[in-house]
């Protein structure tokens, strides 16, 4: 049998990316299991020597001895090649020349009737795709209800009447229990249940997020070379992210440490994100990796080819495979140098504003390009205090911090859990042990009760929901965003006035959103090659069941309340865009809220009782 040389395969590879079988990022497999361009220390001109190689081509007064002495000893650090099968090799080349129309971005004429222009040789014309397109950021200082559209608007005061109301209310709340009830506040069932293990809990949540630096660990193992991402980095990084969610799980348990309810939902969701976020940096970096590899094969390969060191098989043309690698060289310096400024543009740049002629280390020097500088723990302790769950070479900053809209948003995290408690101890838990008592009921009597509960229950668990929501997406992240000065505050979008579910689920949680469009919906139709429906209907199974898992945790039983609930909204998408609904955009919201108030009160009733 005869050995395939490591060369072989990565440039056969590389030639047989041509015919589209290699799409962009946004449709890649993040998970790529193609064989890793490794072992180029073996493979490549050194940089020196191929930098002299380049020079000697373009000089004609250096004297032919230095010119023999320089191939020679070139020839003599790639001789290992001569008697190598060259079916590999192509095999990687024709990888790279299949990737060329994916990477190219045609643009449609604008005269009716007209050929589209055939994309061009010619550097300045060219326009490059980026693979890592899908999720930009921008500099967006605030949020819906903090911005001054929102504040100069008509509907600024129902706002206003919203939280007035609400002030009033629990108002009436507070005094009728201080003067009515003589148990003190900080002793109520779900005060204790709050401080229960408090400290126990805040430090396990500290061990979850330091457990995270694995993931910069094993990426800097990557530039140390002592791994090879396509190899087993990205296999050592997977079972990880399993055995991270895993683990924890199981020490917040009633197996392992029993923490109260809440502390464990604290937990487990803080756990989803930490997930989340190492699965991201580890997997965009891993992707980076891979065209910086190519770049470096591609660039060393090609001097070997204008050097003449290396020879083609016949079926091969010499002048279509220099253009081969070209391409994979250009669009690899755009790849690599829009990423490192992807935050800045709002539009995908020409390659004309691109540095495409300078050599690589070069750019590296001048921080134009930005990986893999990028690995180094200061920048992933940055990455790990913004409020996102997709990473990116360069985020948008803010200049200073405001420390007067810090104590404003504080304020209100504390202020909104206080709200809370009232509403959960007042109004919520005598429900709750009223559901739990019709547990060992027969099943004719649960039911009755069940309606009354389920009707008592939806006013204060709809102020909860409500209060989550404020706690979260306008409070809480707002206030880590401030001071980590992360610009883009683009977490909600206005999800009380969809019409339909579809909508509600692209925008009521952008964060989330955006790394399921990443890593779970765009890389499913690669790996698996789902279209693009069964691609939304993995991503909306995979969310059911993680919501479904935190049910778990909450009541400690299975059931599925909530899984069959969230995949009832796919029906409810196909029925919101059927010709009847069309132009109802107020019938499909009234049907969004009906959902927000009853379906929450529902799931939650039925999992007390049944």
């Amino acid at each position: 049998m005869v050995h395939k040389s490591n060369t072989d395969e990565k440039l056969s590879t590389i030639v047989d990316r041509n015919d589209g079988r290699r799409k962009s990022l946004i449709l890649d497999d993040d998970y790529n299991k193609k064989e890793p361009l490794q072992g180029l220390d073996n493979q490549y001109v050194s940089a020196v020597k191929l930098r002299n190689l380049k020079a000697s081509e373009n000089t004609s007064n250096i004297s032919d001895t230095d010119s023999k002495s320089s191939l020679s000893e070139t020839t003599i650090h790639i001789s290992g090649d001569e008697h190598i099968n060259v079916e590999p090799l192509m095999k990687k080349l024709d990888q790279i020349h299949n990737a060329a129309p994916t990477r190219l971005r045609r643009r449609k004429s604008k005269v009716k009737g007209s050929v589209e222009k055939k994309p061009t040789t010619n550097k300045s014309e060219e326009k490059f795709r980026s693979g890592f397109g899908d999720i930009k950021f921008y500099s967006v200082l605030s949020t819906i209800f903090d911005s001054s559209y929102f504040k100069n608007s008509e509907f600024f005061g129902i706002y206003v009447l919203f939280w007035l109301g609400t002030a009033f209310l629990m108002m009436n709340n507070i005094a009728h229990s201080y003067f009515e009830s003589s148990e003190d506040f900080f002793q109520t069932a779900v005060m204790r249940t709050l401080r229960k293990d408090l400290v126990k809990i805040g430090l396990t949540d500290l061990a979850m997020y330091l457990g995270t630096y694995f993931a910069f660990f094993l990426q800097f193992a990557c530039l140390k070379g002592w791994i090879v991402w396509d190899s087993s980095g990205w296999i050592i990084q997977a079972v990880y992210d399993f055995l991270h969610g895993a683990f924890w799980l199981y020490f917040a348990s009633e197996k392992c440490m029993s923490y109260p309810w809440i502390g464990k939902v604290f937990l487990v969701l803080h756990n989803l994100v930490f997930i989340m976020k190492m699965h991201s940096y580890a997997f965009y970096n891993g992707y980076l990796w891979q065209i910086l590899r190519e770049l470096e094969f591609s660039e060393n390969y090609l001097a070997r080819l204008n050097s003449g060191l290396v020879q083609l098989p016949e079926k091969y043309d010499l002048e279509r495979t220099k253009s081969i690698l070209d391409g994979s060289v250009l669009f690899c310096k755009f790849e690599l140098e829009y990423q490192s400024n992807a935050t800045t543009m709002s539009h995908e740049s020409p390659i004309e504003s691109f540095d495409l002629e300078n050599d690589i280390h070069d750019l590296q020097e001048k921080n134009i390009v930005k990986f893999p500088q990028n690995i180094n723990l200061f920048n992933f302790f940055e990455y790990s205090m913004f409020p996102t769950l997709v990473y990116t070479l360069n985020f948008p900053r803010t200049r200073r911090i405001r420390w007067l809209y810090v104590l404003e948003k504080t304020c209100g995290v504390f202020g909104i859990i206080f709200l809370m408690i009232l509403v959960a101890q007042n109004w919520m838990y005598p429900i709750i042990q009223r559901a739990i008592a019709l547990q060992d009921l027969p099943t004719a009597d649960k039911w009755r009760g069940c309606m009354f509960i389920l009707l008592d229950m939806i006013p204060p668990f709809l102020m909860e929901y409500l209060f989550t929501f404020f706690l979260i997406w306008d409070a809480i992240l707002n206030v880590i965003a401030e001071l980590s000065r992360f610009a883009d505050r683009d977490f909600y979008g206005p999800w009380w006035s969809c019409s339909d579910w579809s909508e509600y689920a692209r925008i009521w949680n952008r964060p989330v959103h955006k790394f399921l469009l990443r890593h779970v919906y765009h890389s499913s139709i690669s790996v698996l090659k789902l279209n693009s429906l069964n691609a939304i209907l993995g991503t909306f199974i995979l969310s059911s069941l993680v919501h479904e898992l935190v049910m778990f945790v909450i009541f400690n039983r299975l059931r599925g309340y909530l899984l069959l609930m969230q995949m009832s909204q796919l029906p409810l998408v196909a029925f919101s865009n059927t010709k009847f609904m069309k132009n109802k955009k107020v019938l499909g919201n009234v049907m969004c809220w009906f959902g927000f108030i009853s379906v929450p009160s529902m799931i939650c009733t039925f999992y007390l009782i049944f």
